[in-house]
């Protein structure tokens, strides 16, 4: 896996496959609440992953890129749109499983 995980983020500057995830925009605020345990960012991701939320296609299994369409959707659903994750994708090819078997 380390080795792996070395080919992959070696060169983040030349598109080697990163996505990166972030709860809100460098000038935006990411919220918290007790509604949510943790800040509603959080939140999204252990739901999607826990739940199963994140898995759009049903077939047990979550690739990351079903993992950021779910956070990007249910923190905007949860904090009616006040809050807007950001996401960068270098390169598509490398869409790794994440949960699941």
């Amino acid at each position: 896996v380390f080795v792996l995980m070395q080919e992959l983020f070696s060169e983040v500057n030349k598109g080697s496959g990163t996505l990166v995830i972030s709860a809100a925009a460098g000038n935006s605020y990411a919220l918290e609440s007790a509604k949510w345990n943790n800040g509603v960012f959080t939140y999204a991701i252990l739901n999607g992953l826990k739940n199963g939320k994140a898995d759009f296609n049903g077939d047990g299994q979550i690739l990351v890129s079903e993992l950021r369409k779910y956070v990007v959707e249910e923190v905007v659903l949860q904090t009616n749109g006040k809050q807007q994750p950001t996401s960068r994708q270098v390169n598509s090819d490398n869409d790794f499983l994440i949960w699941g078997e």
